[in-house]
């Protein structure tokens, strides 16, 4: 067993840990390692129970937590692997402590952990926090300085500026009171301290703080130029005159907004420097008018209006307002005198084009003197075109009026007659009244009816004609004239319509005729039905069909719920309405639908005369036609039980009435040999049907006794009486009759019932204090479609009771009933609160032992009393912990703290752990298990002198681990590996991850199931891993754990390869080098490599350190002939290997030729090329077979784009020749390469 122990006397400190070291080291590698512990501190009074402790690892992966101890912030954390972690404390919102977090490096030999010193963490304080608002809003600006003083001084603590919203808070405040004070260089502040009191909790400020108003400013300019003395004026329709202040708040003269709706607050006039400011307004939407006025005329600016809103901040209106040209105004009128017309297009020259307004009036801005045609465009309206002179002495238009309206309609065709595939288009003639038709005109309407003319105002009579075959197919339009006055607005609601007929007529019912509807179906024609659907509470009501055209119909009335006496009649329209159609309710039909054949009972309540009727029907659908609206009370009479004990049927709602039978009535019957109470649980088969309890129940025998009695009692009474009548008469001489009813003989019945589901399974079980039962339970199932009637028998007999008690009194001892011979406990019970027990009843033929047992107490048997026991109590406290299946739990660290006390025990193959010799007081204990969670998850428990107390936990396994190792190719083992599980898809956010041990094992803890893993090494902290092989493996974690999961791990090799080649013209190879340089020193390079005539180049092998380096090109050609750039490459060594390309593309400069000058540079070309190509081939020739290939010479060559490899192989000395497409060699064939000349 783990202990870990620390009492007041620290002097034993030196023997623990040597239990420790010897304890860990006979532990297996599935215990926990080391526990870390220790205390958050607090010198004011805080809630520990609300601060978790949490355990990440490097990456910040969560590897544990737990609370603390709520008597004194004890923490205590099991860690199950070696390695670096970072301890956090995770206080509640606003709760500061030093240190935040510590860092662990956990070696088991010097780290804290391992030598059991306490990690603290130390309170500092609360915090405080509040609000700097916007006036009449729920957020505030950010910005705001907001200072912390302690309350009644001017000494400053923390200054703080608030956040976006206006939010602010202080942190580490300690309990006391304090002054909160805020300020601004440019906002107006109108409520600018509170104050705020901290005792035991974060706290907010008493009040919040207010912004009364913020700074907008602008600027106008004319010209790129400031302009001063512009008026601005500001209006709002959300914000009062209260919430600005700082500007001008006198109206100004001829100023107007423009919009009714908008509220003049105040104005500001531009500076020397253009500039205006509204130095305060209340959060809110604003709109600025600039208004300039000169001494006859007035200016326009742009823009003549902007809209802007003021948020929790300053404001700089854009953009820039500018003064333009001057305005003049005109009006656009409906007549001499009339009202104005609005939404009028007003065009200038074809060129400018304004909007008036409703009252007709328009403004055209921006002007400059001269002559202009001025042409009006409105819907429906037609003006003539006015030429004005326009000038800034004349700002004032003449009236527009219109020439003339338009005169609209419609011809409406519902339907169409038969024979017309389409609606014609008609002609329609406008007359003036009063004159000839000479003076008429006429326009055909569009293929929707619709028609227009242009006139001027007057008097119109307006008619359609008709094509004679549409007349004579029953086409006729109404009114046929129409009279029309054109006034001063045009006239668009003109309208002829089709004449046709209606069918209309009367449905009486019995009772309302809601919801009942009536079908026209055309009889001597094609044509859709028709319905119309009655509404209201009448008994008879009224129906009627519009638009029918000429010809027979059928009338019917489809309401299948009721009778009627005729359900359809023939009608025809000729050239008049149809009336007077009738239908007549007869009554109403009712379906009803039944599972099982059964008696039915109707019953009408409240009718005149009483309506009743009982019918024998038959399983299926029957049908009935009842003559009485109503509610009926429908209610069926079987052994079968139904959804319910009656039904209504309310005629006004028709629908088919279905009974389906949901139970059965079933009987049991148990005899007994002996008159006791007997109570029968039924547990049924079906999840959702609570088990049920009868009794206790009455024998046969008591019912019949009972009856008996309750007859002799009426029999005496009816003696009695008569016995009194006959007291004037003859005596009776004769002795009383005495009866007594028979006597309670066993054998004794017990009948119960139940109704059952079909197909349901019951279980029948009788109990009883005294009896047993044979058989103890009976299964019954509930088949067909009879009644089941009696399916259970069962037969009770008396039983043997065991009874003891323990002294002194003592609850809760656990007292074992074994039958002799057995190995497990027949019945376990426990003494109740005067130390006592009684089990039964057992079989009366059998031999029992009896035995007691209590943790914390010896008990032994009392002499001379079978079933007492003595009990000697012990004291401490015992902590049962076992799993869900209640199996010993082994590996559990229980911590246990209270006072100076603290103790960290780790269960062993028991599950039990004991603490002894404990002081009185509170203690608090919380047991800890990776992938177990534990209920109780922790506890304060109170511990008396002298008192022993029993816990039992229990261990809910959470999550599974996985197994496996880490080995080299050759199979050794890989210790200090770090492997990780890395979760997928919904778990994507776990994960965990461990080291391999001195075997290469590993163990994957707390994997939850049902999630899906990756098992692989960890990129961080495996620097001697190159790579795995398989790079991971994929599992899906189920209900146990896994095992087998193998990983190979290939160590590093720290070398790095850098490579490249030249895509230049070959002419210049002999002209250029590659250089190497580190990045911080350009100026010495580290290696240089020459190309010659190889187009391929490689460095010797550099350190894989993931240092910077800088490649450069380098050429010998002359920058007076040529022009060229050099490239050059930056990259790392991180990884293993670089290959680089790069480009070389030189031109000649443009020069006046000098032959002499090309000549001599072509011939020292020319013999350097040859010189070259001579030394090339001589080294070549004269070298070993096996030696490197000479340098700069190429080990391939090229021919367009082919190269070819000559490789000869060492042991063999055989010479291979391959062709490939342009490509790089890889080094490490390079020493094998030889030229073949040709």
């Amino acid at each position: 067993m783990l202990r870990i122990t620390v009492r007041a006397d620290v002097g034993t400190l030196w023997f623990l840990s040597w239990i420790v070291c010897c304890h860990v080291s006979a532990v297996s590698s599935d215990d926990i390692v080391v526990a870390c512990g220790g205390f958050v501190k607090s010198d004011v009074e805080i809630n520990y129970s609300l601060i978790e402790i949490k355990l990440y690892t490097k990456q910040g992966s969560l590897k544990y937590q737990t609370d603390c101890a709520p008597i004194n912030g004890y923490f205590m954390i099991p860690l199950y692997d070696k390695g670096d972690f970072v301890l956090k404390i995770e206080p509640p919102l606003g709760w500061s402590f030093e240190p935040t977090s510590v860092e662990l490096h956990v070696d088991g030999v010097n780290d804290i952990c391992t030598k059991e010193e306490d990690i603290n963490f130390v309170f500092t304080g609360f915090s405080v926090s509040g609000a700097v608002l916007s006036g009449g809003h729920l957020l505030g600006p950010a910005g705001v300085e907001v200072t912390l003083s302690r309350a009644g001084t001017e000494e400053k603590l923390q200054t703080v500026v608030t956040q976006p919203g206006g939010k602010y808070t202080f942190f580490k405040v300690l309990p006391g009171h304090y002054d909160i004070t805020a300020s601004h260089p440019s906002w107006t502040l109108k409520q600018r301290s509170t104050s705020v009191h901290v005792s035991t909790v974060n706290a907010p400020a008493a009040e919040h703080l207010v912004v009364a108003g913020y700074d907008v400013s602008g600027e106008v300019r004319s010209d790129g130029e400031p302009v001063k003395d512009v008026t601005f004026l500001l209006y709002s329709s959300t914000v009062s005159e209260e919430g600005v202040s700082g500007c001008n708040p006198s109206p100004v003269e001829g100023a107007d907004s423009g919009d009714s709706s908008l509220l003049y607050l105040c104005s500001a006039q531009s500076r020397d420097d253009g500039t205006f400011v509204f130095s305060s307004l209340a959060s809110g939407e604003y709109t600025v008018v600039p208004f300039y006025r000169g001494e006859r005329i007035t200016f326009d600016v742009a823009p003549s209006r902007m809209n802007f809103k003021v948020e929790h901040s300053s404001l700089k209106l854009e953009p820039v307002f500018r003064v333009m040209g001057f305005s003049v105004t005109g009006r656009v009128l409906n007549g001499g005198g009339g009202e104005g017309v609005p939404e009028a297009a007003v065009s200038l020259n074809n060129l400018i084009r304004v909007l008036s307004k409703e009252d007709g009036s328009f403004r055209l801005e921006n002007m400059t003197a001269g002559t202009y045609t001025i042409r009006v465009s409105k819907d429906l309206m037609f003006f003539e075109p006015l030429t004005v002179k326009i000038a800034p002495n004349t700002p004032q238009l003449p009236d527009i009026i219109p020439a003339g309206f338009s005169v609209c309609g419609q011809i409406s065709i519902s339907r169409l007659p038969e024979g017309m595939k389409q609606q014609s288009r008609f002609r329609v003639i406008l007359t003036p009244r009063g004159q000839d038709k000479a003076t008429s005109r006429s326009v055909d309407s569009d293929p929707q009816g619709a028609f227009c003319f242009q006139a001027k105002p007057g008097d119109y009579n307006i008619q359609v004609s008709l094509p004679d075959a549409e007349v004579k197919a029953g086409l006729a339009l109404q009114p046929q004239v129409l009279e029309v006055s054109l006034l001063d607005r045009p006239l668009t609601d003109l309208l002829f319509t089709q004449f046709m007929a209606s069918v209309s007529g009367k449905v009486y019912c019995l009772a309302s005729c809601d919801d009942v509807s009536v079908t026209l179906q055309p009889v001597s024609r094609q044509g859709d039905r028709r319905t119309v659907a009655l509404s209201g509470r009448s008994d008879v009501l009224s129906f009627s069909f519009d638009d029918v055209l000429p010809g027979k119909y059928k009338v019917g009335i489809p309401h299948e719920e009721w009778c009627w006496k005729q359900k359809s009649m023939e009608v025809e329209v000729l050239d008049s309405d149809v009336m007077g159609v009738e239908f007549r309710q007869i009554g109403f039909i009712l379906r009803c639908s039944l599972s099982h054949a059964i008696i039915l009972e109707f019953f009408q309540d409240g009718s005149k005369p009483e309506n009743v009727g009982v019918y024998n029907l038959s399983k299926g659908v029957n049908r009935f036609c009842l003559s009485k609206p109503g509610v009926y009370k429908v209610t069926p009479r079987s052994c079968h039980q139904f959804e319910q004990d009656f039904y209504m049927y309310d005629t006004s709602a028709p629908s088919i009435l279905t009974l389906t039978a949901v139970r059965h009535h079933m009987t049991g019957l148990i005899t007994t040999d002996k008159l006791l109470d007997v109570t029968v649980t039924i547990k049924s088969s079906i999840e959702s049907e609570p088990a049920l309890v009868l009794g206790p129940l009455r024998s046969l025998e008591e019912q019949r006794q009972e009856q008996q009695l309750q007859e002799i009692q009426l029999r005496r009474q009816e003696r009695e009486r008569r016995a009194a009548g006959d007291e004037g008469g003859a005596k009776d001489d004769s002795p009383p009759i005495q009866e007594k009813a028979d006597d309670l003989i066993g054998p004794f019945h017990y009948e119960f019932s139940y109704w059952a589901r079909a197909g349901e399974r019951v279980t029948v079980t009788p109990s009883s204090k005294e009896l047993l039962f044979y058989p103890p339970e009976v299964e019954a199932t509930i088949t067909g479609d009879s009644c089941p009637g009696r399916l259970v028998d069962i037969i009770g007999r008396a039983g043997l009771f065991l009874e003891g008690s323990v002294s002194p009194a003592l609850e809760g001892v656990e007292i074992s009933i074994t039958e002799r011979g057995a190995s497990a406990p027949l019945i376990t019970v426990a003494t109740n609160d005067v130390g006592a027990y009684s089990v039964g009843p057992l079989h009366s033929d059998r031999s029992y032992d009896i035995s007691a047992r209590k943790e914390g107490f010896v008990l032994s048997p009392a002499e001379g009393t079978r079933g007492d026991f003595k009990a000697f109590a012990l004291a401490g406290v015992t902590f049962k912990i076992r799993s869900e299946d209640g199996q010993p739990l082994s590996g559990v660290l229980l911590s246990l703290s209270g006072g100076q006390f603290r103790s960290n025990l780790l269960t062993q193959d028991t599950g039990l752990l004991t603490f002894n010799n404990l002081s009185p007081g509170q203690y608090y204990f919380k047991p800890m298990m990776k992938e177990f969670r534990f209920e109780p998850a922790s506890q304060m428990i109170t511990v008396e002198e002298g008192q022993n107390l029993s816990i039992d936990i229990t261990g809910i396994k959470t999550a599974y681990s996985c197994y496996g190792a880490v080995q080299s190719l050759s199979g050794d083992a890989e210790r200090d590996v770090a492997v990780e599980a890395v979760g997928q898809g919904d778990c994507s956010l776990y994960s965990e991850d461990t080291l391999t041990d001195e075997d290469g094992q590993f163990r994957l803890r707390g994997l939850l199931p049902g999630c899906k893993y990756l098992i692989q090494l960890r990129a961080e902290g495996n620097d001697h891993i190159e790579r795995a092989l398989p790079k991971h493996r994929a599992i899906e974690v189920g209900n146990s754990d896994i095992e087998g999961v193998n990983i190979i791990a290939f160590r590093q090799i720290n070398q790095f390869d850098l490579s490249g080649n030249i895509v230049t013209s070959p002419e210049h190879l002999p002209t250029l080098s590659v250089k190497l340089y580190k990045s911080d020193n350009l100026d010495n390079p580290i290696n240089s490599v020459s190309l010659g005539q190889s187009l391929f180049f490689h460095f010797p092998p550099l350190d894989q350190d993931g240092e910077t380096y800088m490649l450069m090109l380098y050429s010998t050609l002359p920058r007076s002939q040529y022009d060229y750039t050099l490239p050059q490459v930056s990259f790392s060594t991180a990884g293993h290997h670089k290959h680089v390309t790069l480009t070389f593309n030189p031109t000649v400069r443009l020069t006046s030729p000098q032959f002499s000058d090309t000549f001599v540079g072509f011939c020292l070309l020319t013999a350097a090329v040859v010189s070259l190509s001579v030394k090339c081939l001589t080294r070549m020739l004269l070298k070993a077979p096996t030696s490197p290939c000479p340098s700069p010479c190429s080990c391939f060559w090229q021919h367009t784009t082919t190269r070819r490899y000559e490789h000869r192989q060492p042991h063999t000395g055989l010479i291979i020749s391959r062709s490939t497409q342009l490509g790089v060699v890889s080094p490490k064939f390079a020493h094998s390469f030889q030229l073949i000349p040709f």
